[in-house]
C-alpha cells in the first residue's frame, strides 16, 4: 500500500505545495498506476496548477483536512497532476468531464478513474467541504463513489467503456466531404466573431471576459496594414486591444496582463498572471503598434517586457510559468489600493493627478472599499493651464514608480518558476518579433538568451523534454513545445542567422514529421515515444494558447520556404487538409489553423540576402521592420548541418545579393538596394 505523501521530490511547485497534505498523494506514473491496479482501488485524479485560486481553496478546505484525507487514503489511490506539466492528461480528462457532465470543466479538476484502464467514470471540479449551493460536499462525494465502486463496479465499467469510445472518436479528424476554401473559413469565423462582439466594451461574449489571443491573432492577419483594409476585423481587433490595455485586465504599475476579467467591462480581473497570455499579447500589440503607428500600444509592449524582465526572468535565460492569484492577504490584495495608501505615497499634486487618471476620484470598484486601477481619463483630459501632455506623463510615470516601490514591500504572490518549453517558445518568438518591429534590439537579445536556455535545458537531449526547474527536466516535449520553439528559432534567425538556431529548427521540423503527424495529416499532442494513455488527443483546436497543429503548420511552412523544401510545404498543407472538417464545424475553435492555412495559401514574400560584404547587413536592417516581409541574412561562413540547396546558393553568392522569393519561386538576384526595392515593388 501507498503510505505517506510522495510529492516531496516533485519537480512541480504545484505538487510541492501539496507535499505537506495528510493525503497520500502520488505523481502520475507506473508506480501509482500499478498500485491502483494491484489494490483494485479507483484513482482519484486531481488536476490543477500553482496560480489557481480555487485549487488553493479546495486544498485548504479538503486536502489539508484529516477527515477528508482519511477517506481518500482508505478508498482511493490519489494522484496529483500539474496541468502545466502534463497538458496531455489535462486535455484528456477535461474532455472526459465534458462528456460525463455535459458542461465545460476547469480547475481544480476532480476525476475518478478505473484502476485497470484509467478510464473516467465520474468527473467534477471544485467540491466544498460541506453541502453548499446545491453542491455535494467532498467527503460525501468520496463516500458515494466508494459505495458505488464497491456495489456497481461492472455497471460503471460498461459506462466508462462508452466514454473511452467517445474520447477516441473525438481524437480522430472529422471528415470533410467538400473542404471549404480557407478564405471562406476565415470569413465564416469573422462573421461568427461579429455576432459575439461586445460593441460597448470590446472583446467577445459577456462575463467572464478572456483575451482570446488565438482569435485576435487571426484578426491581425486579416486586418491588414491599415484599419480601412478590413473594417470589421480592424474594429473588433482595435476595440478589444484598446479595452484590454485601458481597463483592469492590465497591471498599470508593473506591466503585464492578468488571466481574465470576471465582469463584462474588463474592470476586475482574476489576478493570476500567466507567461503564455503575456507572450501572445506582446506579439499582438507589437504587430498592431507597428502597422497602425499606435504609440499607446508600443507603451503596452514596453510594459510587458519590463514585467518579463523584472518578475519572470530566470537565471540563465527563459521565463517562469506564472504568478499566483493569491498573496498572503488574499486574492488581489497585492494589486488593489486604498485612497489613504495613495495619499501616503504621493505628494498632493501627484496624488490628485494619479487619482484622476486611474479612477480613484470615483467610487471603489473592488469589494466596495478599494480600487483596482483602470484608466479612467486620457492624458488629454488631464491637461490644462500649467500642465501639458509631457508634464502629465512625467508626473504619472513618477507616481507609478513610487507606488510600485510601495507595492513591492508587501508579501508578493508566489511564482511558479518552471521553465515550460511551449510557453517560453511563445514568449521568445513574441519578444524577437516585437524587438524587430519596434526597433528594440535589447528585446531580441533577451529572446536569444531565452532560446539558448531552452535549447540546452530541454532540447539538448533525445527525446526533448517539456519542463525544467532547478537543474532537472521532466516530461516528454509535446507538439506545442516543438512547434512554438521552431517558430522562435525562425523569428530570431531574421535578427541573426546563427547555425545552432537553424540546425535546431530543422531538427524540430523532422521530429514533428516523424513523431506527431500520421499518414493522413492528423497532428497529435503527444509523440509516438509517449507513454500509452486512454486516447491520443488531437492538437487541432485552440485553447487559451494556440493549437499545436496550427503552430506546426506555420513553422513547417516558414522553414520550408526558407529551405526551399517542397516536401516540408506538402506536410504543412496535408495537416491543414486533414483538419478541414474540424475547422468547418467550429471555426472559432480553430483560429490558429485557419490563420496557418491562410499563410500556406498565400505565403509572405521572403528576402534572402547573401554575399561576404557587410552591405548585406545594411539591406537587412532597412527591410527588417516591415511586417509583411520575412528577411534573412545568410553569411557564407555559417556551419550548417547538410544545408539545403537554396541556402547553399545564398551562401555561395560572390557579392552582396538579395533573392526575393514568393513560395518556391525566386526572382533574379538584386545587387543593389535600389534594385532590391524594385524587385519588392513587383513581387506579388
Amino acid at each position: 500500500m501507498a503510505e505517506g505523501n510522495r510529492l516531496h521530490n516533485a519537480l512541480s511547485p504545484y505538487l510541492q505545495q501539496h507535499a505537506g497534505n495528510p493525503v497520500h498523494w502520488m505523481e502520475w506514473g507506473p508506480e501509482a498506476l500499478g498500485l491502483a491496479k494491484r489494490l483494485q482501488r479507483p484513482i482519484l485524479l486531481s488536476v490543477g496548477y500553482s496560480a489557481c485560486h480555487w485549487c488553493h481553496v479546495m486544498a485548504h478546505e479538503s486536502f489539508e483536512d484529516n477527515q477528508a484525507a482519511d477517506l481518500m487514503n482508505a478508498h482511493f489511490v490519489n494522484i496529483k497532476v500539474d496541468r502545466e506539466e502534463r497538458p496531455d492528461l489535462d486535455r484528456i480528462y477535461q474532455m472526459a468531464h465534458q462528456l460525463l457532465t455535459g458542461r465545460g470543466g476547469g480547475w481544480p479538476l476532480t476525476v475518478f478513474l478505473d484502476p485497470d484502464s484509467q478510464a473516467p467514470f465520474f468527473a467534477g471540479t471544485y467540491f466544498p467541504p460541506e453541502r453548499r449551493h446545491g453542491m455535494m460536499s467532498f467527503p460525501e462525494l468520496l463516500e458515494r463513489i466508494h459505495q458505488v465502486w464497491s456495489t456497481r463496479r461492472e455497471e460503471l465499467r460498461a459506462q466508462h467503456l462508452q466514454v473511452q469510445q467517445a474520447l477516441k472518436a473525438i481524437s480522430q479528424p472529422r471528415p470533410a466531404d467538400e473542404p471549404a476554401a480557407i478564405d471562406s473559413l476565415a470569413e465564416d469565423l469573422v462573421g461568427q466573431l461579429g455576432a459575439r462582439f461586445d460593441r460597448e466594451h470590446g472583446g467577445f461574449g459577456t462575463a467572464p471576459k478572456f483575451p482570446q489571443a488565438p482569435v485576435l491573432a487571426l484578426l491581425v492577419a486579416i486586418a491588414g496594414d491599415h484599419p480601412a483594409d478590413d473594417e470589421q476585423a480592424s474594429q473588433m481587433l482595435g476595440d478589444t486591444l484598446e479595452a484590454m490595455a485601458r481597463f483592469g485586465l492590465r497591471d498599470h504599475l508593473a506591466g503585464g496582463f492578468f488571466r481574465y476579467c470576471v465582469d463584462q467591462a474588463w474592470e476586475i480581473p482574476h489576478f493570476e498572471k500567466m507567461l503564455s497570455d503575456n507572450a501572445l499579447l506582446l506579439g499582438l500589440y507589437a504587430e498592431t503598434a507597428r502597422r497602425w503607428k499606435n504609440t499607446g500600444f508600443e507603451r503596452v509592449c514596453q510594459d510587458i517586457v519590463d514585467w518579463l524582465q523584472q518578475e519572470m526572468a530566470l537565471d540563465g535565460g527563459g521565463f517562469a510559468a506564472n504568478l499566483d492569484a493569491d498573496s498572503p492577504e488574499g486574492e488581489g490584495a497585492y494589486y488593489v489600493w486604498t485612497a489613504q495608501a495613495i495619499n501616503r505615497a504621493l505628494d498632493p499634486g501627484q496624488a490628485s493627478l494619479f487619482n484622476s487618471r486611474y479612477g480613484l476620484d470615483g467610487p471603489p470598484n473592488f469589494e466596495k472599499e478599494k480600487w483596482h486601477l483602470v484608466i479612467a481619463r486620457s492624458i488629454d483630459e488631464l491637461t490644462g493651464p500649467g500642465m501639458n501632455r509631457e508634464q502629465a506623463r512625467i508626473q504619472l510615470d513618477q507616481a507609478q514608480a513610487s507606488l510600485l516601490k510601495v507595492r513591492r514591500k508587501q508579501p508578493a504572490p508566489g511564482r511558479d518558476d518552471k521553465l515550460i518549453a511551449s510557453w517560453n517558445g511563445l514568449a521568445i518568438e513574441s519578444l524577437a518579433r516585437a524587438g524587430r518591429l519596434l526597433n528594440q534590439p535589447e528585446w531580441m537579445e533577451l529572446a536569444s538568451q531565452g532560446l539558448n536556455a531552452v535549447a540546452v535545458r530541454l532540447f539538448g537531449q533525445e527525446p526533448p523534454r517539456a519542463v525544467w526547474r532547478d537543474g532537472r527536466n521532466a516530461q516528454l516535449a509535446n507538439l506545442e513545445d516543438h512547434a512554438s520553439v521552431l517558430l522562435a528559432c525562425l523569428e530570431l534567425l531574421q535578427w541573426r542567422f546563427e547555425s545552432r538556431w537553424f540546425n535546431l529548427a530543422r531538427r524540430l521540423a523532422r521530429r514533428i514529421d516523424r513523431q506527431f503527424v500520421d499518414d493522413s495529416g492528423a497532428a497529435f499532442l503527444t509523440s509516438l515515444e509517449h507513454e500509452p494513455l486512454i486516447t491520443r488527443p488531437l492538437a487541432f483546436a485552440d485553447e487559451a494558447t494556440p493549437a499545436g497543429a496550427g503552430l506546426a503548420v506555420l513553422g513547417l511552412s516558414r522553414l520550408g520556404h526558407l529551405c526551399g523544401d517542397a516536401a516540408m510545404l506538402r506536410l504543412a498543407n496535408t495537416i491543414v487538409t486533414a483538419a478541414a472538417g474540424d475547422m468547418a464545424s467550429n471555426p472559432i475553435a480553430h483560429a490558429t489553423l485557419i490563420r496557418a492555412g491562410l499563410e500556406v495559401a498565400s505565403p509572405p514574400t521572403q528576402v534572402l540576402i547573401g554575399g561576404p560584404e557587410d552591405e548585406g547587413q545594411v539591406w537587412q536592417k532597412v527591410l527588417t521592420a516591415r511586417p509583411e516581409l520575412r528577411v534573412f541574412r545568410i553569411a557564407p561562413d555559417l556551419d550548417l548541418e547538410e544545408p539545403p540547396e537554396l541556402v547553399q546558393t545564398i551562401q555561395a553568392a560572390p557579392r552582396t545579393s538579395a533573392f526575393v522569393c514568393t513560395g518556391l519561386q525566386c526572382l533574379a538576384p538584386a545587387h543593389s538596394l535600389d534594385e532590391l526595392n524594385e524587385r519588392l515593388s513587383v513581387s506579388p
